[in-house]
């Protein structure tokens, strides 16, 4: 990234005895430092050299652009030239001054390269934003022609408090009044067409906004500003938002304007975030999620979609992650894991999983797609958590009904919770002794009373019921409880004991141990 003389004479320390630059007319033109060494002979333009004044030979040919920065007065030439010159105090060592210069170099490339990644990669405005607010000391924001706010630097607008002015609703919209203003405003309608930074005077705001448009076939699409709001604008300011412009720019032409589709935050940074378990902070959460007309409070459902073979050889995987996010109504789809997570607005669906489901089984089918979901959640926060529920769902339900299409988390939570309870112990040795001794009395004397309990305890504990399934007689059930209490002792009103006895017949019979 080039950078101009004002931003290195920011970042370095020292006391500064002479410089022949305004600050308000300062061009980014410098590419790299260098120390000056006493074999060069000329300053070469777009090159920023470092040296002491007594080091430096009387006579220098200077380029148009060259810069210098002296510690101690050179000679007159330097000040008579063309070269654009600082000068520090001699106490300035010139090993810390070439370390300042290289760091702030070093800084500035970096975030170059990383907001070039970023639209690469398809980050949105607002992390673009959030990278380049670092460098700024003033609030960031950017606007588009629907004066909604796409980006921002800050979780409140600082430059509507103050001025006393409402704050953008929580779709990041400007009031009515405001945009009446605004509209209503001759000077708001003459810069909508300018295509270099401007100064934007107070009016609605206390503060001065230095501006820039961002344009898509040359419609206007979007406004970049930088608020005076906290501190007075440096001379090289709208030379960074023109730099920090030029990504926003890029956005647009990669991806094609298409409405408001474009400028909303993509959801899919946050939700992949949430899931990988970083923190998002709130504001930015509701922002994202309400600037796509979703209410923060759900409900919501979490899918975990596992692709065919096919498409993993193929990698077709982002395709249908673009037909979901087209085609079904309220989803967020992305690839995670090699699979497609889908978080679903249920506000679509009558707040229904189901109905979620029944919609959109016959497509997911057709594409050889097996799905786990989680169950319905509220909290935008908890989605982490919901996505482990429905992967869980798709792992185990593939595992025990390998036919079936989807798998509900509600209805494979208790296989789950066996897998775990079996981790380190096979589930024979889990069970209650009492089901182990019914068992080897049921053995002994070819009796049934422990399958009698399991279906006495399937039936609610209704003795009717359970003579009815079982072809017995009620005086038979009546005489075959009294002996499972006498042999096993079970406590038939004690919930925790029939809770354990409930779960050892279950693990009991998965270990086949009965057939």
């Amino acid at each position: 990234m080039k950078l101009c003389m004002g931003i290195i004479e920011d970042g370095i320390s020292g006391d500064i005895i002479y410089k022949n630059y305004l600050n308000t007319d300062i061009p980014f033109n410098l590419e790299r430092a260098e120390m000056y060494c006493e074999s060069t002979k000329v300053l070469n333009a777009g090159v920023l050299n470092i040296a002491h004044a007594e080091n430096l030979p009387e006579e220098m040919i200077v380029q148009e652009g060259a810069a210098l920065i002296c510690i101690g007065m050179p000679a007159e030439l330097y000040t008579k030239s063309p070269l654009i010159l600082l000068v520090l105090d001699q106490s300035k060592k010139v090993a810390e001054l070439s370390n300042e210069v290289n760091r702030i170099f070093f800084e500035y490339n970096s975030l170059e390269l990383r907001l070039h990644e970023a639209v690469n990669k398809g980050k949105s405005i607002q992390y673009l934003v959030e990278q380049m607010a670092q460098f700024l000391n003033n609030e960031l924001v950017v606007m588009n022609a629907e004066f909604k706010l796409i980006g921002q630097s800050n979780s409140t607008i600082h430059m509507c408090e103050i001025s006393g002015i409402k704050q953008p609703d929580s779709h990041g919209r400007l009031s009515t009044e405001h945009v009446e203003f605004f509209k209503n405003d001759l000077i708001y309608s003459n810069v909508k067409n300018m295509r270099e930074p401007f100064i934007y005077e107070p009016s609605i705001f206390i503060c001065r906004v230095i501006c820039m448009n961002v344009f898509f076939q040359d419609d206007f699409v979007c406004r970049v500003v930088i608020a005076e709001d906290r501190s007075t604008f440096r001379g090289y300011e709208a030379g960074l938002l023109h730099f920090f412009t030029s990504f926003i720019q890029l956005v647009y032409d990669l991806a094609g304007y298409s409405g408001d589709i474009m400028p909303r935050e993509h959801m899919v940074e946050i939700f992949s975030a949430l899931i990988s378990g970083e923190s998002i902070e709130s504001w930015r959460l509701k922002n994202s999620v309400s600037q796509h007309g979703w209410n923060y409070d759900g409900p919501f459902l979490c899918a975990s979609i596992m692709p065919s073979d096919r498409d993993y050889y193929n990698r077709t995987i982002p395709y249908y992650c673009q037909m979901i996010n087209r085609d079904f109504k309220g989803c967020c789809a992305f690839e995670y894991e090699r699979k497609i997570v889908c978080i679903v607005n249920l506000e679509y669906y009558n707040g229904s999983g189901e109905c979620f489901n029944s919609v959109y089984l016959e497509t997911l089918r057709d594409g050889y797609f097996r799905v786990g979901y989680s169950n319905v959640f509220t909290s935008i926060v908890d989605i982490q958590a919901h996505y482990v529920q429905a992967k869980i769902s798709l792992r185990i339900g593939l595992d025990q009904f390998p036919s079936r299409w989807y798998y509900k988390f509600s209805d494979i939570v208790l296989f789950y919770m066996e897998s775990k309870l079996t981790e380190e112990l096979d589930g024979q040795f889990l069970c209650s002794p009492k089901i182990i001794g019914l068992d080897s009395y049921d053995r002994a004397n070819s009796s049934d009373y422990l399958h009698t309990l399991k279906v006495y305890l399937d039936n609610q504990m209704n003795a009717v019921k359970t003579a009815k399934d079982l072809f017995i007689h009620r005086a038979t059930m009546v005489n075959r409880l009294e002996r499972i209490k006498e042999l096993a002792g079970i406590n038939f009103k004690d919930p925790d004991d029939i809770l354990y006895i409930k779960i050892s017949i279950r693990l009991f019979y998965k270990a086949d141990r009965r057939g």
